[in-house]
C-alpha cells in the first residue's frame, strides 16, 4: 500500500512569465495564473518528495519517521464521507497572530478502502486554493502543512521553496526523532507518536537563513484520532531570549458527517 501518490513533473518553483516594459527592460512576475498553480501544484509535488515510491516493497531503506508519516494508512478509521476539522493558530512577534480553521472532507470511499479528499486550508483572505485529491489512505495534512510552511518561509525572507523542500525531506531521513507519548482527547489519554525535526540544524547555507537554523517541526500520530493525525507544529525560536519568535500549528478538533 502507497498512501501518497508518485511525482508530478511540474515544477512550481518555474512558473514564471516574463513580462516586457517598454523596448529593453523585462520584469520576470509570477502571474495570477503561476500562482494559483504553484499553490495547488505543490502538494502534489510534495507528495513525490516526501512520499516512498510507488511500489517500494523493501522498506528497510526508509526510516521509522519516514515509514510512519508517509507509509501509514491514516485514513483507514474513516469509515464514511464526513468532515475532519482542525483548527489553525498563528503567533508571531513580527506580524499579526490569528487563529482559524482547515477543513479536510472525505468525498468518496473507494471499494478499497481509499478516500477522494477536498480541503478547505485556512479562510477568507488566507484560504489556500489547494486541490482535490483522489485514491488516498494517508493523511494529506502533512503535506498541505508543510507547503504552507514553505511558503511562509518564501514569503518572509527569500529563497528557493526547492531549497527548503530539500531540507526538509533530507531531514525526514537523517534527522528525525521519534519517541513514544500520549495525548489528551476527548476525556481520554490516547497512545501517540511524536516525530520532531531541526531542517536546518549544520546546514551549509544556513547562514543565508539565520533565524531557522533552530527551527523544529513536531508530528503527533494517534491511531485512534480520524484521520490519525492529532497535531502537527513549525517553531522558530526566538534568537535573543529563548522564547518564540513564529510558531504554527495545526490540531484535530473534531469529526463531523
Amino acid at each position: 500500500m502507497v498512501p501518497f501518490p508518485g511525482p508530478h513533473p511540474y515544477d512550481p518553483g518555474k512558473a514564471l512569465e516574463p513580462v516586457t516594459k517598454g523596448s529593453n527592460q523585462t520584469e520576470i512576475r509570477e502571474t495570477s495564473v503561476t500562482r494559483y498553480l504553484s499553490r495547488t501544484m505543490a502538494c502534489i509535488l510534495l507528495a513525490g518528495l516526501f512520499a516512498l515510491p510507488a511500489g517500494a516493497t523493501d522498506k528497510s531503506a526508509y526510516t521509522p519517521a519516514q515509514l510512519a508519516l508517509f507509509d501509514t494508512p491514516h485514513l483507514q478509521n474513516i469509515s464514511k464521507p464526513g468532515i475532519l476539522l482542525y483548527d489553525f493558530r498563528h503567533s508571531a512577534k513580527t506580524d499579526e497572530s490569528f487563529e482559524d480553521r482547515v477543513e479536510l472532507t472525505v468525498t468518496k470511499i473507494r471499494a478499497d478502502g481509499k478516500k477522494d479528499l477536498s480541503f478547505q486550508y485556512l479562510s477568507g483572505e488566507r484560504q489556500k486554493p489547494y486541490p482535490a485529491l483522489d485514491g488516498f489512505s494517508g493523511n494529506p495534512l502533512i503535506m498541505l502543512f508543510l507547503q504552507h510552511d514553505v511558503d511562509e518561509m518564501e514569503r518572509s525572507v527569500g529563497g528557493a521553496s526547492s531549497y527548503y523542500r530539500n531540507r526538509i525531506r533530507f531531514a525526514f531521513r537523517d534527522k528525525a526523532e521519534l519517541e513514544q507519548t500520549t495525548i489528551e482527547h476527548g476525556g481520554q489519554s490516547l497512545a501517540a507518536t511524536r516525530i520532531t525535526l531541526r531542517p536546518f540544524a549544520g546546514d551549509a547555507n544556513q547562514k543565508h537563513f539565520q533565524r531557522f537554523i533552530n527551527k523544529r517541526y513536531e508530528f503527533l500520530l494517534a491511531p485512534e484520532v480520524p484521520g490519525g493525525i492529532y497535531s502537527i507544529r513549525s517553531v522558530v525560536p526566538a534568537q535573543d531570549n529563548g522564547g518564540t519568535r513564529v510558531e504554527n500549528s495545526v490540531t484535530f478538533r473534531a469529526s463531523a458527517t
